[in-house]
């Protein structure tokens, strides 16, 4: 059962921690495609669609990681 525990604990904290960094890239995506949009880069209405569903993304996986931060054992115990 110990490495099973570990092993849970890393897929746990590595789960958690992809939400974080997906928040990250999403904002940074959205970010380069208003750059893109605002240089008349290519499709500038494509560009803009593609900022607001990175934007999206964004929030939901803000939302994943604030809840992943509650329910995530190690998060807990550092908290209480």
């Amino acid at each position: 059962m110990g490495e099973i525990a570990v092993n849970l604990a890393v897929s746990e904290a590595l789960a958690n921690h992809g939400h974080h960094a997906l928040v990250n890239a999403h904002e940074a995506a959205a970010d380069n495609h208003e750059i893109m949009a605002r240089a008349g880069v290519g499709d500038v209405d494509e560009h803009l669609d593609l900022a607001r569903w990175h934007r999206w993304c964004a929030i939901v996986e803000d939302q994943l990681a604030d809840e992943a931060d509650q329910r995530t054992p190690a998060r807990r115990d550092r908290s209480s």
